[in-house]
């Protein structure tokens, strides 16, 4: 019996079903016409290999069908292009990673991309579940390779097949955003990127999505913006305190309207009394809006009392008392704000930068001391570079 070109289609459209009746009136079909199994190689393989359930008999016939009628190596072939996307949903790990030389999960991956778009027109007949398997493993990527263009190629397939996988769409918003907006990269892709967060919000569980929304908005400089998301986001979850952090940071800087900063502040430490960047935020306010110095101080150190780890309120103590005319304390608080022991206090390249040009400046404006201003212009610089 054979197959036209019609009924090939249909057989592929019952084989990629969700329905497991479909799938087994297919591979009966197919059963009773094996020289057909040559035209249906990538759904049977799909089958046999990517289901998400527990489909044995469906699972097996498939299999079946594929080595009694194909050739081993042709096979293998096809197990390898998709090993990869078995990878990405059953958790397993090489243990070597992805960094190593001639690593196996580079290779599949090669050859999964290398066959892509002889798999995409089938995974499109049942979308949902291969793009949830994309999503999975560009996930895997971006945590365990750090490979962003591999990552943002991956969501990006996901999306294609399902663009309402929103996952895939927050993912593919976080990176950009991150890593290369952020530098001032990919510009182009602003719009994109805040309706990618702003499409995935659904409850107040997520709302990240509003804040990294404003954020993008910071970091654009799109002032206006950012304070339209930081409302829309607190009128859905009036009692998150990042959202009242950030957005009295934006208030105070720069916007300079302290009076409401310090409301949206104390709003946050209603909630949270003791949180150590709505107390730095609140330190900051009182220093810098009210030159309420006193205050400032004690906020300050009721951060640094909670650990090494909040260099930020560190160098905040050396701005308070520069403006002080303290400049052997202010000295003191600068430095321990740069270095932990022998490394820097953040991994945030342009946190160090701007601690690093405060310190340069203090030393060659209020100490007068050139060789230490110059010893630490010299790591300004290598920062700076290592950034392009």
């Amino acid at each position: 019996m054979s197959f036209t070109k019609q009924e090939i289609t249909q057989l592929s459209n019952l084989l990629l079903s969700p329905e497991d009746t479909n799938k087994s009136i297919a591979l009966g079909l197919i059963q009773n016409s094996p020289q057909v199994v040559n035209q249906l190689q990538i759904p049977l393989t799909i089958v046999a290999y990517l289901s998400n359930d527990n489909q044995a008999h469906i699972e097996g016939l498939a299999h079946d069908l594929l080595i009694q009628n194909l050739p081993e190596a042709c096979v293998r072939d096809l197990q390898d292009q998709i090993l990869i996307l078995n990878y990405a949903q059953y958790k397993f790990k090489v243990v070597e990673g992805w960094n190593t030389y001639k690593n196996p999960l580079r290779l599949l991956l090669e050859l999964h991309e290398n066959a892509i778009e002889k798999y995409m027109p089938f995974f499109r007949i049942n979308p949902a579940p291969y793009a949830k398997i994309y999503t999975l493993l560009a996930n895997r990527i971006k945590n365990e390779w750090n490979n962003y263009q591999k990552v943002l190629f991956f969501y990006e397939k996901a999306m294609e097949l399902d663009p309402d996988n929103t996952q895939a769409s927050f993912g593919f918003a976080s990176i950009v955003h991150t890593h290369y907006i952020k530098k001032g990269q990919r510009l182009e892709d602003v719009d994109r990127v805040l309706n990618y967060y702003i499409r995935s919000y659904k409850t107040p569980r997520n709302i990240v999505s509003y804040r990294n929304a404003a954020l993008l908005c910071q970091d654009i400089g799109a002032i206006q913006r950012a304070v339209h998301y930081y409302e829309e986001g607190l009128k859905l979850c009036p009692d998150d305190t990042i959202l009242l952090n950030n957005y009295a940071n934006l208030l105070m800087h720069p916007i300079r309207d302290y009076h409401k900063a310090q409301a949206f502040a104390a709003r946050g430490l209603d909630i949270l009394p003791h949180d150590p960047s709505l107390l730095d935020t609140m330190a900051n306010i009182q220093m810098y809006g009210f030159r309420n110095y006193e205050k400032a101080e004690q906020l300050f150190f009721k951060v640094i009392q909670k650990g090494d780890e909040h260099h930020y309120s560190f160098t905040g103590l050396g701005d308070l008392y520069l403006r002080m005319q303290d400049y052997d304390k202010a000295e003191k608080y600068y430095l321990k704000g740069l270095h932990n022991g022998l490394q820097y206090t953040s991994r945030e390249i342009h946190e160090i930068i701007l601690k690093l040009k405060k310190i340069v400046r203090f030393y060659a404006h209020y100490l007068n001391d050139s060789l230490r201003a110059e010893h630490y212009y010299h790591k300004l610089v290598r920062l700076k570079n290592k950034t392009h």
